[in-house]
């Protein structure tokens, strides 16, 4: 007697299923399925190199940001196959009516970074350091963290690699975060913790306050703090003046000043901007947040400038079950890298 599912064997060879695509829970951990790299040996010609910071050791409310990394590089599997699929189509974003096609880029991935979760003054040199050398390569860094308090040593990191090929080169932080992360000091964590970042970095000797900018502020904060930054030359753009003017309008003079002042921009990305509605998975819970869509939106604008640095920070998946916050994370990042305006003007939706 003939078996039938053996016979179904003589019909196929591996070749037949080599170019079918995978589910999206399927593939290497890595970000959006790409080729996993040593972290001294990023190829020459990569555009982008992703590398996770699993560091959690600052956390004041709700740990859990040192699993971010991991969930971030999951939920970007599902996206893994859809360059092959939509990259030979043009495509139209029916939110915003911009026409744009999805285009393959260069990445690569060079797993986790060295931490210290007790140590953070250790945990800045080896991340400060590592990030240069992953910046060295030419390759721009996609960072996935971890608690915010590495956004000071991944932009040291950046800036230095960029001062090695650019001597005068001027790099830009553009933190688009719920909160400043410009305290002085913390009783607990000491002067560097997720809440320091930013004022850690206008510390630096070459950096200048109007290369400076905050976006989608919705906490409260000191007022002599908030007058302070604007007197001093920083770039403010709250949430509720994203909503009431638009998102593109309210960022249009940053961009403009961001043009004039920098050679690059290091984007800091908290996913905390996001209303806790929106994404549940972090430590801070954010009343008032920015949509999916507005942080989308401000991406978009401030793609137009160049990206020397590129990280997203905070998402604890411990706290969102429904995994919609690495998620969200995670789509950010794919339409940041691989969509291309060939008509950066086009619409087709009035």
């Amino acid at each position: 007697m003939s078996n039938p599912y053996l016979e179904l064997l003589e019909q196929v060879s591996p070749a037949t299923f080599a170019r079918d695509p995978k589910p999206g829970w399927a593939g290497p951990g890595t970000l959006f399925g790409c080729r996993a790299v040593d972290l001294s040996e990023v190829p020459a010609g990569c555009q982008y190199v992703a590398a996770g910071i699993p560091f959690d050791g600052t956390a004041s409310s709700r740990p859990g940001a040192s699993e971010g990394p991991r969930a971030i590089r999951q939920a970007s599997l599902v996206f893994s196959s859809y360059l092959d699929s939509l990259g030979e189509h043009e495509m139209l974003d029916t939110r915003t009516g911009s026409v744009f096609r999805y285009a393959k880029a260069n990445v690569v991935d060079a797993g986790d970074l060295h931490v210290y979760p007790t140590d953070t003054r250790r945990n800045f040199q080896a991340v400060a350091t590592e990030v240069e050398l992953l910046a060295r390569s030419g390759a721009t860094p996609v960072l996935l963290g971890g608690d915010h308090s590495i956004g000071f040593a991944t932009f040291v990191g950046v800036q230095r690699a960029l001062s090695a090929r650019q001597p005068q080169s001027r790099l830009g932080l553009i933190q688009i975060d719920h909160h400043f992360d410009f305290g002085a000091n913390s009783t607990i964590h000491g002067p560097l913790y997720h809440g320091s970042n930013a004022r850690r970095i206008s510390e630096l000797p070459s950096m200048q306050p109007d290369r400076m900018a905050f976006v989608g502020v919705g906490s409260i904060t000191r007022k002599g703090q908030f007058d302070g930054l604007l007197k001093a030359g920083s770039h403010i753009v709250p949430a509720r003046e994203m909503r009431a003017r638009g998102v593109a309008a309210a960022l249009e003079p940053v961009v403009a000043a961001f043009r004039r002042n920098c050679t690059a921009v290091h984007l800091s990305i908290d996913i905390d901007v996001l209303d806790c509605s929106v994404a549940p998975g972090t430590g801070n819970v954010t009343i008032g947040g920015l949509s999916g869509g507005e942080l989308m939106d401000a991406v978009e604008v401030i793609r137009q400038l160049p990206l020397a640095g590129i990280e997203i920070v905070e998402v604890s998946p411990r706290y969102d079950p429904t995994g919609r916050t690495p998620q969200i994370a995670a789509q950010l990042l794919f339409e940041l890298l691989f969509r291309e305006y060939r008509k950066p003007e086009a619409s087709a939706i009035p």
